[in-house]
C-alpha cells in the first residue's frame, strides 16, 4: 500500500525492530540511504541493523564502520533503493513490511511503500522521512545522505537532478555534511586500479548505427588484470555516455554466476527503462539495467539489436 512521507515516518517510529536491506552490488545511494535511516531509527528508539547480500564497497567503510548494529530477534524488513525483489538478493523471499524507493515501476510487494519515481537519489526521500520522524540530523547522517546524493546524481549531472536535489544538498551542507571531502573522494580521486579498468573498458568500446550506439565490456578476467573488485566500479557506466553523439550506451559486465549485467544510458526521448524492460529489467528514464543469461559477447549483440530497434522506432515517429 502506498502511503505518505508522514505516514511512513510514523509507522517506522512505531516499530520495535527493523532490518534495512540494501540492493545487490551496492552503490553510494543505497548505502548512504540505508545507514542514515538506521541512525535515525536508533535515535527514535527503534532497534535496527543494515544487511545486504554483497559487501559494502571499501570507499564507504570509513563511515559505515562507525554505525553500531543492534541485535535483532524478530525484525520487520525494509527495502531501500530496491526496485524489484531480485534486487534484494538473498532476501528476495522475505516479507517486506516497508519499501522506500525512487525507481519507476517498483515491484516489491511491501505492506507500506513510499516511492517517488525518478527522484534524483533515494536519499532525498530518506531525508524527508528522517525530518518527518522529528529526530536530530547529525553530521554523520548528513554525510551519508550527501554521499548518496552526490554519487547517484553523478555530482548533479543526471537528468533526474532537479530543484529538490539542489535544495537537499544545500540543507545537508548546512547540517555539516563534508561537501568537499565527499565530492572529492567519490567523484574525483581514482586508484591506479580504477584507471586501469577504465582503460580496459574504453578499449573495448564498439560503435554501431552511425556511432549512435556504443557498447563496452568488462569481464571477470578484466577485473583480475586490473586487480579491482566489482564493488569498486561505481560510476563506471558513465564513461560510455560521455561520448558526443551517443544515443544509447551500454556497459556489459560479466557476473560470477554466468550472467551479464547490462547498464544502459540513453539521451533524448529514448527511454532506458523501456529498453531494458524488453529483457526484464528497469530503472529510470535515462539510466536503467537488465541481466541477461548469456556471455558478454552475446549480450553485446542482443543489446545492440534492441538499441537499434529503439532508434528505428524513434526515427519512424
Amino acid at each position: 500500500m502506498n502511503i505518505t512521507i508522514e505516514q511512513m515516518a510514523e509507522k517506522l517510529k512505531a516499530s520495535e525492530e527493523i532490518r534495512i536491506i540494501y540492493h545487490i552490488r551496492p552503490d553510494g545511494d543505497c548505502i548512504g540511504s540505508a545507514f542514515a535511516l538506521a541512525l535515525a531509527l536508533q535515535a527514535a528508539g527503534v532497534r535496527c541493523d543494515v544487511r545486504g547480500r554483497d559487501e559494502i564497497p571499501h570507499i564507504h567503510r570509513p563511515m559505515t564502520d562507525l554505525v553500531p548494529m543492534d541485535e535483532l530477534h524478530a525484525p520487520l524488513y525494509l527495502a531501500v533503493d530496491c526496485a524489484a525483489p531480485a534486487r534484494t538478493g538473498t532476501y528476495e523471499q522475505e516479507h517486506f513490511t516497508f519499501c522506500i524507493d525512487h525507481h519507476q515501476n517498483n515491484s516489491i510487494d511491501a505492506d507500506w511503500k513510499y516511492v517517488e519515481p525518478d527522484c534524483g537519489a533515494c536519499s532525498e526521500i530518506v531525508f524527508k522521512i528522517i525530518k518527518a520522524m522529528g529526530v536530530e540530523v547529525t553530521k554523520l547522517m548528513a554525510d551519508f545522505l550527501y554521499t548518496a546524493l552526490v554519487t547517484d546524481t553523478m555530482c548533479f549531472r543526471t537528468s533526474d537532478t532537479d530543484q529538490q536535489s539542489f535544495a537537499t544538498a544545500a540543507e545537508l551542507a548546512g547540517l555539516g555534511a563534508d561537501i568537499f571531502g565527499i565530492g572529492r573522494r567519490n567523484m574525483f580521486i581514482k586508484t591506479p586500479q580504477r584507471i586501469k579498468i577504465e582503460k580496459i573498458l574504453t578499449d573495448s568500446f564498439r560503435f554501431t548505427c552511425d556511432d549512435r550506439i556504443v557498447t563496452g565490456i568488462i569481464t571477470l578476467d578484466d577485473l583480475k588484470r586490473a586487480d579491482i573488485l566489482d564493488s569498486e566500479l561505481e560510476g563506471i557506466n558513465s564513461l560510455a555516455e560521455r561520448i558526443a553523439g551517443i544515443r544509447v550506451a551500454v556497459t556489459i559486465r560479466e557476473l560470477p554466476d554466468g550472467r551479464t549485467r547490462c547498464s544502459t544510458r540513453t539521451s533524448g526521448s529514448i527511454a532506458a527503462n523501456e529498453l531494458c524492460a524488453v529483457h526484464g529489467g528497469g530503472g529510470h528514464f535515462h539510466a536503467a539495467c537488465c541481466d541477461l543469461d548469456t556471455d558478454p559477447l552475446t549480450a553485446r549483440e542482443i543489446m545492440e539489436r534492441t538499441a537499434r530497434e529503439f532508434l528505428e522506432k524513434e526515427n519512424a515517429q
